[in-house]
C-alpha cells in the first residue's frame, strides 16, 4: 500500500495541458525538471490546470486494463482470451476465475486507481487550503465538486471489485499509509453518497461548447443511483434515476435527427462522435500523437499476424483481450442490428483470402488506429432506462430500448419468451446486448445475484459466492502486512 499512496502529484505536471496555467517567468525561474508544489498552485490558473487533471485520471480508470474493464468485462461471461503472446497468463486467469494475488493486470489497475486518488486528494487539499482568491468563487466550488465525483467513481469501482479497501480521503505520508487498512464498504458508500449529494447540488445540469463533456449534476446523480444500489437502498436509487429521466435532457435519439432508430446506436460508436444526446458520463479521449489516446482498440483486437481493421489494409495485430464468447454472440436475437454494430465474427486474411474465425468488438473502432481518440460512453441513457425498468418492474422502459433496435416489445407474442420468460431475465438479456463491452456485465450479474449461476451455465466455471471479488494485490500486502486478503 505504501508505494501506491506515496506517488507524487508532480509526476502529472509534465503534460502540456497541466502546464498551461504557468507563466513564462515561473518556467524561467523554475525549470520543468524542478517543478515542486512550492512553486506551483500559486495562481487561479495553476489551480484550474491542476483540477482539470482529474479528467486525465478518469481516462486512466476507464481505459483498457482499468478496474471497470477487468472486472466488468474480462471477469464476465461476455469475453474470453482466444490467443495472446503467451508472455503471461494474467488475462486468462482473470477470465477463467483462477486469478492469483500476484496477477499483474490487477496490480496495475489497483496502483493506477490509488495513484489517481492521491492526485485527486491533493487537488482537493489545494483547493480547500489555497490563499488564492478566485475571480469567480462558484468556479472553485465546481472544480472541487468535479474532483469529488471522480474520486467517488474510483472508490465505487474499487469496492465493487475488491470489497473493503483502504479509504484515504486526504493526502497521506508514506508512514501514515500504514494506518489505512481495509475500510468496510458500507462506510465507504455512506461517504460517497454524502460527497455525490454535495457535488450534485453544485454542478450544472449541462454544458455547451468547449466545456461539453465535463461532469454534470446528472452524471453525479447517475453514479449516486449506482452507489445507492450497492448500499442496498433501491428506493433512493429509483428516485435518482427518475430525476434523470424526467429532466428531458437525454434521449435515445443520439444523433439528434428527430428519429429513434438503429442509426442512433451506430452513431454512439463512431470514432468522431463526442458527447451525444444520450451521453450522461463520457470519458474524453483525443486522437493524435502525444494526446490522451484510448487503448481499447489495440488491446481488444485479435492477436493475429494477419489481422487488419475493417476497411484498412494495414495489418494491426492487437493484444487479444476481451474476445467475444460464443455465448454472447448467440445472445443477440437474429434480427438485432446491434450485433453487427457491436462485433465482427472474424476477418479475411488479405494475402490468402481465407476467413479467420476470430471475433472482436468494433465498438472502439477508430480509423486513426495508431493514436485513436474515440470517447468511451461510461453511463448513457439506455443504461438508466434499463436500470429503472429493473428496479420498478415497468417494461415500458425496457421497450423503449428495444424499439430503437427495431425489436418486438416485451409482453407481445413476438418477444422470445421461451428464452427470457420473466421480466428480470428479459432486462438481463437486454442489458447484456445493449451494453456489451461497456464494462457493465459482471457488475450487473453480481448486483442481481446471478453471477454464480451464469458463470456456470455460460462459461462452464464453477465458483463459490465468496469468490466473486478480485484478490488484494500481493504487492500491497507485502508493503503493508496488516492488510487482509479476500477469501
Amino acid at each position: 500500500m505504501r508505494k501506491n499512496i506515496r506517488s507524487f502529484i508532480i509526476g502529472s505536471i509534465v503534460s502540456a495541458s497541466f502546464l498551461s496555467g504557468c507563466n513564462v517567468d515561473k518556467l524561467d525561474l523554475y525549470p520543468e525538471t524542478n517543478l515542486t508544489e512550492g512553486n506551483f498552485y500559486t495562481s487561479e490558473a495553476d489551480l484550474i490546470s491542476a483540477s482539470n487533471d482529474i479528467y486525465r485520471q478518469l481516462t486512466r480508470i476507464y481505459n483498457s486494463g482499468g478496474v471497470p474493464d477487468l472486472y466488468g468485462e474480462l471477469f464476465s461471461d461476455n469475453v474470453y482470451i482466444k490467443q495472446t503472446t503467451g508472455a503471461n497468463s494474467f488475462g486468462e486467469d482473470i477470465s477463467g476465475h483462477t486469478i492469483k494475488p500476484d496477477n499483474g493486470y490487477v496490480e496495475t489497475a489497483w496502483n493506477n486507481a490509488y495513484n489517481a486518488l492521491y492526485i485527486i486528494n491533493n487537488v482537493l487539499d489545494k483547493l480547500q487550503n489555497t490563499t488564492v482568491v478566485f475571480s469567480d468563487p462558484a468556479l472553485k466550488k465546481r472544480l472541487a465538486s468535479e474532483a469529488l465525483v471522480v474520486r467517488s467513481i474510483i472508490y465505487y469501482y474499487l469496492t465493487q471489485a475488491f470489497g473493503d479497501v483502504p479509504f484515504p480521503l486526504k493526502v497521506v505520508t508514506p508512514d501514515e499509509s500504514y494506518t489505512y487498512l481495509r475500510e468496510h464498504k458500507n462506510v465507504i458508500y455512506q461517504q460517497l453518497i454524502a460527497d455525490l449529494l454535495k457535488a450534485k447540488s453544485v454542478l450544472p445540469n449541462s454544458y455547451t461548447g468547449s466545456n461539453a463533456g465535463r461532469l454534470t449534476s446528472h452524471a453525479a446523480g447517475a453514479l449516486l443511483a449506482k452507489v445507492y444500489l450497492a448500499a442496498g437502498n433501491s428506493n433512493a436509487a429509483k428516485a435518482q434515476l427518475l430525476e434523470i429521466i424526467q429532466s428531458n435532457q437525454f434521449t435515445l435519439d443520439a444523433n439528434g435527427d428527430g428519429k429513434i432508430t438503429k442509426d442512433d446506436y451506430a452513431y454512439l460508436f463512431k470514432s468522431d462522435t463526442k458527447n451525444s444526446k444520450e451521453s450522461i458520463l463520457e470519458v474524453q479521449y483525443l486522437s493524435g500523437q502525444n494526446n490522451v489516446n484510448s487503448t481499447h482498440q489495440a488491446d481488444y483486437a485479435p492477436w493475429d499476424f494477419a489481422f487488419h481493421l475493417p476497411g484498412i489494409s494495414t495489418t494491426f495485430r492487437g493484444n487479444g483481450l476481451n474476445t467475444p464468447t460464443g455465448d454472447l454472440i448467440r445472445e443477440y436475437e437474429s434480427n438485432d442490428p446491434r450485433k453487427e454494430l457491436s462485433l465482427q465474427l472474424g476477418f479475411t486474411n488479405l494475402q490468402t483470402g481465407s476467413f479467420i474465425d476470430y471475433p472482436y468488438t468494433i465498438k472502439f473502432f477508430d480509423g486513426t488506429f495508431l493514436y485513436p481518440g474515440q470517447n468511451v460512453e461510461a453511463i448513457r441513457y439506455a443504461d438508466i432506462l434499463l436500470l429503472y425498468a429493473e428496479l420498478t418492474g415497468e417494461s415500458s422502459y425496457l421497450n423503449q430500448v428495444r424499439a430503437r433496435a427495431g425489436l418486438a416489445d416485451y409482453g407481445t407474442s413476438a418477444y422470445p419468451t421461451d428464452k427470457y420468460p420473466t421480466l428480470a431475465l428479459a432486462i438481463e438479456h437486454e442489458r447484456r446486448v445493449e451494453l456489451a463491452f461497456e464494462f457493465h456485465r459482471f457488475f450487473d450479474l453480481v448486483r442481481t445475484g446471478r453471477a454464480v449461476a451464469v458463470l456456470s451455465s455460460n462459461k462452464g466455471i464453477q465458483i463459490a459466492a465468496n469468490k466473486l471479488l478480485f484478490p488484494i494485490p500481493l504487492s500491497a500486502i507485502d508493503a503493508n502486512p496488516n492488510l487482509t486478503q479476500n477469501p
